[in-house]
């Protein structure tokens, strides 16, 4: 007789578990719809990693349950992965409401940004925000992102825009990791616009060769912390940086270690996308103005198309990322929330997933996965977070509702 697995959390009974659940990640395509539904359900942990998950009496039968053994009951509720965020820009200081009523109003993200407002706006007041008042303001946002579900969060720096306030940004990263329980990844992206009075071609010069060597020295000190190695992301668009200067920003930062990310395609089409296929990017971001011959690299490629629905509908745009073609010609889809304090002050994952389904057309269990499994491995996180697996690690949520579809139908509910 096989010996019973020691655990020190059970949550048991399950009223519906739902998870991806797949060997080869991230899904592709009509993989993404692959989510395992197990109806009176357990989850056997010890030591915040998945010993069994099922059927709650097979599970019962291989874990030894002690007086000791936290149990957790989710009976006549979903369980699903813990969300995951694989696009926010939530350290800033300051809020731009005022750009929110000129949007009401008419005006465009573009014509707003060309005012002196948008990422220029927030530079403004992040560069007065000392590193106490940022991570006291990281607080504050994750501890309301925590409490919608979401258990891993991406965050960037950008806006800064000089070397010692970028730094500043990511230094509160790396503290917020340690004061709060969301796993927290950073990226490093000072090429998120030009300051104002900078010369776009030396500011992009001051990124590589004093920017990216100095976040190449801290970056062990953010790991020491409890943060992964940065990611290094770039804003390649209309207004914003050529192909030609995230090549050489992402290039260079490749060079130090830091794996780029791609903000692409989001106003105007450049050729960001094809540029984040080439240069082997965790993700391209945004793709709301895709080519279809990028979308069949993607669907080729190990980068994953991080969606984010949330922004345009903040923006209140016609159009939205091309997600039903895209999952259709077999990309690896993610979504994220794209927090920040201009074009989407939206960190909520389940209203994330409610827009979605709704303007993407995606269905419940493709935003699942695009939530959990995909956007792990956006973050490089595939083989621990994202599905309820043996071996996986125990992050997870437990939602007030019956069933899968429930969540984005109760848009706005928490």
């Amino acid at each position: 007789m096989s010996q019973k697995a020691s655990i020190d959390l059970l949550i048991h009974p399950i009223g519906q578990l739902a998870t991806p659940y797949l060997d080869d990640v991230p899904a592709h395509g009509e993989d993404m719809r692959a989510v395992l539904r197990i109806a009176n359900a357990a989850i056997a942990m010890d030591s915040g990693v998945i010993v069994e998950v099922g059927e709650a009496g097979e599970v019962l039968s291989r874990v030894e349950v002690k007086a000791s053994t936290q149990v957790i009951s989710a009976a006549e509720k979903l369980v699903v992965p813990g969300l995951i965020d694989p696009h926010t820009h939530l350290i800033f200081a300051g809020n731009r409401a005022n750009e929110f009523m000129l949007r009401c109003q008419g005006k465009s993200y573009q014509e707003i940004a060309s005012a002196g407002g948008g990422i220029v706006a927030s530079m403004q007041a992040t560069r007065a925000a000392t590193v106490d008042e940022l991570v006291q303001l990281g607080l504050m946002r994750l501890t309301r992102m925590l409490a919608t579900g979401t258990t891993t969060c991406e965050v960037k720096t950008g806006y800064g825009l000089d070397l010692d306030s970028e730094l500043r940004m990511l230094t509160a990263i790396a503290m917020l990791s340690r004061k709060q329980p969301i796993e927290l990844v950073p990226t490093f992206m000072a090429a998120h616009a030009v300051p104002p009075g900078v010369n776009r071609a030396h500011y992009v010069e001051d990124i590589v060769s004093q920017m990216l060597p100095r976040v190449a020295e801290i970056a062990s000190d953010v790991a020491g912390w409890g943060c992964p190695m940065p990611f290094n992301d770039v804003f390649c668009d209309e207004g914003y940086f050529t192909v030609d200067d995230a090549r050489y920003i992402l290039e260079a930062g490749l060079r130090y270690g830091l794996r780029p990310k791609v903000h692409a395609d989001e106003f105007a089409h450049l050729g960001a996308s094809r540029l984040a296929v080439e240069l082997g990017a965790a993700s391209a971001d945004h793709l709301l103005k895709i080519a279809s011959d990028e979308i069949d690299l993607l669907a080729k490629s190990s980068t994953v198309a991080v969606l984010l629905p949330g922004t345009s509908f903040f923006l209140n745009l016609r159009e939205h990322a091309p997600a039903r073609k895209m999952i259709d010609n077999g990309v690896a889809v993610a979504l994220g929330s794209d927090f920040n304090p201009g074009s989407c002050h939206i960190f909520a994952l389940p209203l994330v997933w409610g827009l979605a389904c709704i303007h993407l057309k995606m269905t419940p269990e493709e935003a699942l996965t695009a939530l959990t499994i995909n956007a792990a491995c956006a973050l490089g996180l595939g083989e621990q977070l994202g599905q309820l697996r043996k071996g996986y690690r125990g992050d997870l949520v437990v939602f007030d509702v019956q069933a899968l579809e429930e969540v984005p139908y109760n848009l706005g509910w928490n």
